[in-house]
């Protein structure tokens, strides 16, 4: 009789354990997808260039203030560039693999609950769970916070129901490391604490060891978090928003369900849902498992994300990734949801949390399908493209203005080694507007000026750049790279040195030189050096033509074109000085333009006429012949 039972046990435990390798694989894989797609983002640079590359001392001394992190965080980056590498290509996967210690940390926290069933859902959901594959994707700490507090929580509930020596080191060391991964896993402490005092407070034996626990973590803890420089704040002010209590239910409770793949003014219509699961999941603990659990998970599911709001006062830190670890509460909440609908024996609750539970699956697929796929929800410009751009276009001579202050930039540009020299213009949201348009002129004299990106739309010094050298430099060029805007300035003064023409209209101008090339955002730009070399009755424009096969659109040869008065109207033809030369830069669009081959033709106009000016018994000049592909 033995027999039979030893077998079905050893049968049942190989596929417990298949399933739950099955999870973890799932969870791999999904963390492991597209994981190089996207470029690094500004956060995720700073932690190569600082955590990575830096000695771990020089780090500690210098950036604990900056980017205020507990010790373990720089520590584990830097151990794993001296033992893997800090290519961009590998450096995301130390959060994908830490991470995936949460899948078994939500079965034991499961298990521990309600059992295997409930076990296996609270697996599968962390695995799947959109807000944490995207930080497992992220060159940061908050992944590996958000897996060792998950083991933190799970070894606290072993050590107070089992009460073992070995529980209890096992949860101190746990707890600990979850500390030094990340300054805010105190929330989840003060979060556990009050559900140990609420819970054991008539077992005394229980709270003694409970607060001898919570006595030598505060031991282990003193010796970095005591320190005198990060209680003073050292300086930092955050760079997320201040608090608003109405963005709780907007913004954080749908981020940490469905992740970051909605836009804001789409999440709100999410937190129903959201707060029917949260709801629906501890009525579920009330009935099935015990009143404590609904306190526990109410509590983490709400404390931090209160407490936050209590700091953001102070910092600008109100963002819903500070309390990832909240997100554990939502896991286990929508978990008891799923089995609690599975045991019901009610139809119509069942039917009503079936349709729950596939739209809350629906929109979670959606939002992992946007991370995966949706440009629009990338969480990282294509600063990879850009700085390739930058690579082959700018001189060592011009200087690129960062206007996002972003070290993505930065970084990609050292990956290409490109020597231009690169400001963070803004710097921050109080730079002020004099020290910008300072070194603004000063690096004018040196060479062209390349502006980048966007600087963030609540600084106050939003556009300071582009106001001051639209006044006192000319545009060259206009562009996007991937959705990156692209500015290129110059200063309006040429150097007159004698150069011989191309070609002379008459009675107007000498064209000395003329440069053509296509831009990446598909156009082209023109650039053309005028001699005048008369002064004319009334202002003419200048035209630049592509010219090809009969358009079937026009009927004519013209395929796109771009007229102008000289410099987009800040000079004109009628009282420009002769013998001093001027540049003119034209854009050409592509979109509308077929494959094959075409003329770029320039010239001179009367717009009011219409007659145009000629040259060598022509009415345009052939500056050039391009082939579109």
């Amino acid at each position: 009789m033995n027999a039979p039972t030893s077998h079905n046990r050893q049968l049942s435990q190989r596929n417990h354990l298949l399933l739950l390798v099955g999870i973890i694989l799932l969870g791999f894989l999904l963390r492991v997808f597209h994981i190089n797609t996207v470029s690094l983002r500004g956060d995720e640079a700073f932690t190569i260039i600082h955590w990575m590359r830096e000695p771990f001392g020089q780090t500690v001394s210098t950036i604990a203030t900056i980017d205020p992190q507990p010790p373990l965080a720089y520590l584990t980056y830097r151990a794993y560039s001296l033992i893997i590498g800090s290519n961009e290509l590998i450096v995301r996967y130390l959060p994908a693999l830490i991470n995936l210690l949460g899948v078994p940390a939500l079965y034991g926290i499961g298990h521990r609950i309600g059992g295997r069933r409930l076990g296996y859902v609270c697996a599968l959901v962390f695995a799947c769970a959109p807000y944490a594959i995207w930080h497992a994707q992220d060159a940061r700490n908050y992944a590996l916070w958000l897996a060792f507090s998950a083991v933190a929580l799970w070894l606290a509930l072993c050590a107070l129901e089992r009460g073992r020596w070995q529980n209890w080191l096992f949860y101190i060391a746990a707890a600990v490391v979850a500390c030094y991964l990340y300054y805010l896993e105190l929330f989840v402490l003060l979060c556990l604490n009050l559900y140990v005092f609420a819970v054991y407070w008539r077992s005394w034996h229980v709270l003694r060891r409970w607060l001898l626990a919570q006595v030598i973590i505060v031991l282990f803890l003193l010796p970095w978090f005591a320190q005198p420089q990060l209680l003073s704040g050292g300086g930092y002010g955050g760079t997320a928003g201040r608090v608003d209590p109405l963005l709780w239910l907007t913004w954080f409770v749908p981020t940490l369900f469905f992740g970051v793949g909605y836009s804001q003014s789409t999440a709100p219509y999410l937190s129903p849902l959201a707060l029917i699961v949260y709801t629906g999941g501890a009525w579920v603990l009330y009935r099935r498992y015990g009143r404590r659990y609904v306190l526990l998970f109410s509590l983490l599911g709400t404390v931090p994300l209160f407490l936050l709001g209590i700091v953001s006062l102070r910092l600008n830190v109100f963002v819903p990734r500070y309390v990832l670890a909240a997100s554990i509460a939502y896991m286990v909440l929508f978990s008891a949801f799923i089995v609690g609908i599975l045991h019901s024996r009610k139809r119509l609750i069942r039917l009503g949390g079936i349709a729950v539970t596939v739209l809350v699956i629906v929109f979670g697929f959606i939002s992992l399908w946007n991370y995966y796929f949706a440009p629009d929800y990338a969480k990282s410009p294509d600063w990879r493209s850009l700085a390739e751009y930058l690579a082959t276009n700018a001189s060592t001579d011009d200087s690129i203005i960062n206007t996002a202050a972003d070290p993505a930039l930065s970084f990609y540009l050292n990956e290409n080694r490109v020597g231009t020299q690169e400001f963070y213009l803004p710097a921050n949201p109080n730079q002020p507007t004099q020290e910008i348009t300072d070194i603004l002129d000063r690096q004018l004299e040196a060479g062209a000026l390349w502006v980048v990106a966007q600087t963030p739309l609540n600084w106050a010094n939003n556009g300071v750049v582009e106001t001051h050298l639209d006044g006192v430099a000319q545009q060259l060029r206009a562009i996007e790279v991937n959705g990156l805007r692209v500015l290129e300035y110059l200063p309006f003064d040429m150097s007159q040195e004698n150069r011989s023409a191309l070609t002379s209209f008459e009675g107007v101008a000498d064209l000395v030189d003329a440069y053509i090339w296509r831009e990446p955002d598909n156009s082209l730009t023109v650039w053309l050096d005028w001699l005048p070399t008369a002064q004319t009755a009334t202002p003419l424009k200048d035209f630049v033509h592509l010219i090809g096969s009969i358009n079937p659109e026009t009927g004519t040869p013209l395929w796109s074109q771009d007229d102008q008065f000289p410099q987009r109207g800040r000079i004109s033809t009628a009282d420009w000085q002769t013998g001093e030369l001027y540049r003119d830069v034209f854009s050409i669009p592509l979109n509308n333009v077929l494959n094959g081959e075409y003329q770029v033709v320039v010239g001179w106009y009367d717009p009011v006429t219409g007659e145009r000016v000629t040259t060598n018994d022509s009415d345009h000049f052939v500056i050039g012949t391009v082939e579109l592909e």
